[in-house]
């Protein structure tokens, strides 16, 4: 999987932040608000293929983590990109 180029995270308010237009004049912004590990997690993936191991493995080389909870943030840091189509 990969981020699609088009999303980029501006900083609004001291917010890192991703912005999603709507489709149509009815459709509202979506906008994802970044934690420091989400943000972390997407600058290191931008540009690249992934899978889930890349994500977990960025985890547990940075942050003192254990592979099963990385697996399972991993995982929901996906869903929530995917859930979203930020991710192709």
């Amino acid at each position: 999987m990969k981020i699609i180029e088009k999303y980029k995270v501006r900083e609004v308010a001291g917010e890192n932040i991703v912005m999603l237009q709507g489709k149509n004049p009815g459709d509202m912004t979506t906008v994802i608000a970044l934690n420091k590990t989400s943000l972390f997690l997407w600058d290191n993936l931008k540009g690249r293929d992934f899978e889930l191991d890349d994500v977990a493995k960025l985890l547990t080389d940075t942050y003192d983590v254990d592979d099963t909870t990385a697996i399972k943030d991993a995982k929901q840091w996906i869903e929530t990109l995917k859930n979203n189509n930020i991710i192709a």
